[in-house]
């Protein structure tokens, strides 16, 4: 049917019509609270109206003498805002929102009002849900609406819904840090707060109830009542409250922080879920509690397994049970470790032409380099060892005893000592098989060789226990040596083999080393390293004293401001590493040092103090005197070659700023959110710092993301290593090597290939580039530096020992590294773990107790599941692998099978599983 009318036409302004200047001034004027109209009876729906002379119709017989008409009205109005519910999420409920305009008058009226009378507390408990909704606070008052509910009926909470709940428990907060510190400022003891508790008696039930457990660990931080929430843990919701306890302890001070692990511990050690109390005794660092499990608990398997958590973390502990002590002192670790390797078919060996594949660099730069070949040769060992490390076969040293003596000797001089310490690294973690192998090189004629077969020995028992003890007989008698380097070999050996062990033998006979003021400087610092390796984070006073004596002894220049006399420092610092306030006593003592020393030993030990506690305010003070150093000490015109050749030589060597820089990964270390900052922070360094503290950034970077390759972070230190200034190009060479250690980063090896073209003619930066390739293949990938573990939730105090001492070796890089002291970076050693996942079944007719078994499991990428509501997956983008599987630092795994389940929610390592009871195998398929 067609349609013949005409099409109306209307004209219509292409713009606004424009406004009056008095329209104009109206519209910029902010509007008044008391002039915003509330919905006028016409614009009211005929529901609306009802519901307003409801409301209206109570508070008129509110004012009613008669008090059964008052009850009836308050009454009415009670189930009125009860029961009625907002059209939106956010949006005020009806009734409440007609109350607001009655609130004044209300309020007058209760006053007026006997307060003992049932009625005057029905009518406050109607006002403190009225006063929730008010947009302004009397002066004085910040708690209105806790006031009135104070004033009525405080445990009846729950009737008027969870929102009002809420925000009683807030003022409930804002109330008792109120009271404790007006009685502070008095004078008085801490109140008692009957009232306050009666309340709070009656949230936490209810927030544990509507499973929402972080709200309830809020509310008793605030009122410092935390430690009542045990008695509130449960089997169905510890798992939230404990975690969410854990993950807060980052963000609060000392000692409020190590509270509430504790806490966590107890609620652990209540319902007997032993894997995981353990991880909290380590992270509290805790001797006690640890023997106090392991004597606890009953079970073997579950005993098994926190034995493997303790092997993991490299603490040592004698049980008397031969299969549990086996277990703890890594003894099998390299079977679990060639397991994993022949699983994935990677036990073939590689040449460092495998790792360097010159074949796809610049060919032209390549052939015209004029490097040392003995410098290149010590580069191969390094890479030779890294890349091998473990797999006890080499195409240099391990073919045979001819081609390895050959190898030995294309090294001149000390760099033999690197080259037959790097058969430790090649045989990692296997004493019986490793000490048969290098024991034959203590007979050679060259003290270089034997001096590196001892560093050797002391790399392949490093965190392994064998009951022969093997290390100690035999380093013991060259402590004494008339030969420098032999008694270097043995130090530096013992501290290696025995790190993290505390063992009081060590400590009688590395201390009158260090004290000898006769001994070289050198000898005196590689003790004190043993020392502090020995000893990390154990604030052992005695040797705390030896240290600080040590340095304070040094009072002439030449010896205050050598090179090596900042590793006596840095020693002292790894006694307290993670103490905090422990290490107070050690800052005020070395204000007796030299001037030279002071500073920098005061910086080194107040950073280690603080090391992996995420602590702000140390940040911040950190910070500052990065500022300090940038201020007083502005940067010279780069134009002028002379002020920048003067720059450069005043400012070498290690300095407090370039220590405050690396202090700031160190402190952030393992804080998620902590380590992003810190990212932003140096870019601001890199930007406005100093010379100095400009030279740390890129080591910081590497400490803040050891073993974890994030594209952010390549990108920076890939930009660095092309930096004029050539010691912060150096560092950022190394910081690409440990930032991908173990990886086999693509990206990374790519940039690497072609920093050795670009720095072909540079001895120095390609040594360095050479030795950054050799650690991202680190064990062919099947090694990881990061000392983090556990689900990102424990520190290793060795590992983090073993990598400071690298970090200090590199900012000094001309004296450490590429001087006489190259052997250095084996201290990456105590760093090494495997980042397999493998998992076990308990079997006693195994000399290990346990036996491999194959299981499914999904590996994908960690998701962050703290304080959420329900239960989230914990990983995403998952594939589905059989065990034996590789993680990667962002990985997290979860058991597929049905059949099996593991002892320990987290997935790392070695993972000991026992049947599931209630698993009920498949039927089989009829035929």
């Amino acid at each position: 049917m067609s349609d013949n009318r005409d099409l109306a036409t209307v004209q219509v302004p292409s713009k606004d019509p424009e406004k009056t200047d008095k329209e104009k001034a109206d519209a910029l004027k902010p509007v008044k609270q008391e002039d915003r109209k509330i919905d006028t009876d016409a614009d009211m729906s005929e529901e609306d109206l009802k519901i307003k002379s409801d409301v209206q119709d109570c508070v008129d017989k509110i004012y009613d003498k008669d008090e059964g008409i008052q009850k009836l009205a308050i009454t009415t109005l009670t189930n009125l805002l009860r029961t009625s519910t907002g059209s939106s999420v956010t949006s005020i409920p009806k009734p409440l929102k007609f109350c607001r305009a009655h609130y004044p008058k209300l309020v007058e009226h209760y006053n007026k009002m006997n307060a003992t009378s049932e009625n005057a507390k029905s009518l406050a408990d109607v006002l403190a849900l009225v006063s929730i909704s008010m947009f302004s606070k009397k002066e004085g008052d910040e708690t209105p609406s806790l006031s009135f509910k104070l004033k009525g009926h405080p445990s009846d909470l729950e009737a008027w819904g969870h929102e009002f709940l809420r925000f009683i428990a807030a003022e409930v907060g804002v109330m008792w840090n109120l009271r404790s510190a007006k009685a502070e400022e008095d004078g008085e003891e801490k109140p008692v707060n009957k009232d306050l508790q009666e309340i709070i008696d009656v949230i936490v039930p209810y927030y544990l109830k509507q499973a929402s457990e972080p709200a309830a660990c809020d509310l008793l931080t605030e009122c410092d009542q935390l430690e009542s929430i045990i008695g509130y843990c449960t089997k169905d919701n510890y798992e939230k409250i404990t975690s969410y306890l854990t993950a807060t302890s980052f963000y609060l001070p000392h000692p409020e922080n190590k509270e509430t692990v504790a806490i966590a511990f107890r609620v652990y050690h209540n319902l007997k879920v032993y894997p995981m109390a353990m991880l909290l005794a380590l992270k509290l660092n805790n001797m006690d509690k640890v023997e106090q499990l392991m004597e606890e608990c009953e079970d073997m398997n579950t005993k098994k397994q926190l034995a493997i958590m303790l092997g993991r973390q490299r603490v040592i502990l004698e049980t008397g049970d031969e299969t549990i002590d086996n277990l703890i002192w890594n003894t099998k670790l390299s079977e679990f470790y060639l397991y994993t390797a022949r699983d994935l078919d990677s036990m073939a060996p590689k040449a460092p032409a495998d790792v360097y594949k010159t074949h796809l660099q610049d060919q032209r730069t390549h052939l015209t380099s004029e490097i040392s070949s003995h410098q290149l040769n010590l580069a191969s060992t390094f890479v030779n060892a890294f890349v091998n490390a473990g797999f006890e076969c080499d195409t240099l040293l391990t073919p045979s005893t001819d081609s390895g003596n050959e190898w030995m000797y294309k090294n001149k001089e000390s760099r033999m000592m690197s080259a037959a310490a790097s058969l430790g690294l090649l045989y990692l973690w296997d004493v019986q098989e490793g000490m048969i192998k290098i024991d034959k090189y203590l007979y050679s004629s060259e003290d270089y060789i034997k001096s590196g077969t001892l560093i050797a020995m002391g790399i392949l028992n490093c965190g392994v226990k064998d009951e022969c003890d093997p290390a100690l007989a035999t380093m013991d008698d060259y402590l004494q040596n008339k030969s420098r380097d032999l008694r270097l070999g043995a130090i530096i050996g013992l501290g290696f083999a025995y790190a993290g062990s505390r063992r009081d033998v060590l400590r009688e006979s590395l201390i009158p080393i260090v004290m000898d003021a006769s001994e070289y400087i050198d000898v005196q610092a590689f003790a004190a390293l043993s020392l502090g390796l020995i000893y990390v984070g154990s604030c052992n006073e005695d040797v705390s004293e030896a240290l600080i004596s040590c340095l304070v002894e040094k009072q002439e220049e030449k010896q205050a401001s050598a090179p090596m006399c900042r590793f006596i420092a840095l020693a002292a610092g790894l006694l307290f590493l993670g103490s905090e306030e422990g290490a107070d006593a050690a800052i005020e003592s070395s204000v007796a040092m030299h001037p030279s020393i002071q500073k920098f030993a005061e910086a080194v030990i107040k950073i280690c103090a603080y090391a992996g506690t995420g602590n702000v305010v140390q940040i911040q003070a950190l910070l500052e005197v990065i500022s300090a150093s940038s201020g007083k000490d502005p940067k010279p015109d780069p134009k002028d070659d002379k002020n920048k050749n003067k720059e450069a030589e005043k400012e070498k060597g290690i300095t407090p700023e370039m220590v405050s820089a690396l202090g700031i990964a160190l402190v952030a270390i393992g804080e998620p959110l902590g380590t992003e900052m810190c990212k932003r922070m140096f870019d601001s360094v890199l930007q406005y710092g100093s010379g100095t503290s400009r030279r740390a950034v890129p080591l910081a970077l590497a400490m803040a993301n050891i073993s974890s390759p994030l594209l952010s972070v390549v990108d920076t230190l890939s930009k660095l290593s092309h930096d004029p200034d050539s010691e912060t190009s150096m560092n950022a060479i190394f910081a690409l090597g440990i930032v991908a250690a173990g990886t086999n980063n693509a990206r990374v090896a790519s940039l690497l290939r072609n920093l050795a073209s670009y720095y072909a003619k540079e001895a120095n930066h390609l040594f360095l580039v050479r030795v950054a390739q050799g650690i991202v293949m680190l064990g062919k990938g099947h090694l990881t530096l990061s000392p983090i573990h556990s689900d990102r939730s424990l520190l290793s105090p060795v590992a983090l020992g073993g990598l400071l001492v690298t970090m200090f070796a590199v900012m000094d890089v001309e004296n450490t590294i590429l001087g006489p002291h190259h052997y250095m970076l084996y201290y990456l050693v105590t760093a090494m773990s495997p980042r397999f996942l493998i998992t076990v079944l308990p079997d006693d007719d195994d000399d290990r107790g346990v036996t491999e078994k194959a299981v499914q499991c999904r590996v994908g990428t960690y998701v962050d599941t703290v304080a959420q509501a329900g239960k989230p997956a914990r990983i995403t983008g998952f594939q589905t692998h059989d065990t034996p599987v590789l993680l990667q630092h962002t990985d997290r795994a979860e058991l597929a099978s049905e059949q099996y389940m593991p002892i320990t929610p987290i997935l790392e390592g070695v993972v000991l599983l026992q049947e599931d009871p209630s698993y009920v195998p498949p039927a089989a398929p009829k035929i």
